[in-house]
């Protein structure tokens, strides 16, 4: 909704303390103008961090992905998906390049592997990741910049752990650190 709820230490509580969750990564959303030379694209602008690729299983077609120093640090750094990569940079490597997301350089050090669309039809290649702390500071900003606020958290859970114990071990967890009282409502969405 319009008010977040969940913050990035929900998401490293879940991953350290739901047995069943390989990882949890925390995820903002906006979108705005990715520049390259000549060429400029509007997308969606994912502020992550490095479990991400993992909670999503998403691969690298090339380079590589962030660390937490990336995170740490607020670095300039993005990862393109294939139809903005393609979009700005035609056949061209854009591994090394500089862009400019929201006028803010990036330099560019990996590009996704194909994810294609979604069940409700979202072109998930048009899209570019930076590191959380950078889509906070430096990229979206505004009110996101003093909180630790985030749109969601994507969850892998283990191979071989049950996947509905998991849920509800996520739903308690959340709903204990959120100190929700038995008779009030989650004020989070699991899917």
């Amino acid at each position: 909704g319009s008010q977040l709820t969940i913050t990035e230490d929900d998401a490293y509580a879940l991953q350290r303390e739901v047995d069943g969750v390989q990882a949890a990564a925390p995820m903002l959303r906006g979108s705005g103008q990715v520049v390259f030379g000549n060429n400029n694209w509007s997308t969606q602008i994912y502020g992550v961090t490095p479990e991400y690729l993992e909670a999503r299983q998403w691969e690298l077609a090339s380079g590589r992905a962030f660390d937490p120093s990336h995170v740490d640090g607020a670095a300039k750094v993005v990862l393109l998906g294939q139809t903005v990569a393609r979009t700005l940079f035609g056949d061209s490597d854009p591994l090394g390049e500089t862009l400019r997301i929201r006028r803010v350089p990036h330099t560019v050090i990996g590009v996704l592997d194909r994810k294609g669309q979604s069940m409700v039809g979202q072109d998930q290649d048009d899209v570019v990741l930076i590191p959380i702390s950078t889509a906070r500071k430096r990229v979206l900003g505004g009110n996101i910049a003093k909180s630790r606020n985030v749109n969601s958290i994507s969850v892998k859970v283990k191979d071989g752990a049950d996947i509905t114990v998991a849920e509800q071990e996520i739903r308690d967890l959340l709903r204990q650190r959120h100190r929700l009282q038995p008779n009030q409502e989650d004020d989070f969405f699991l899917r």
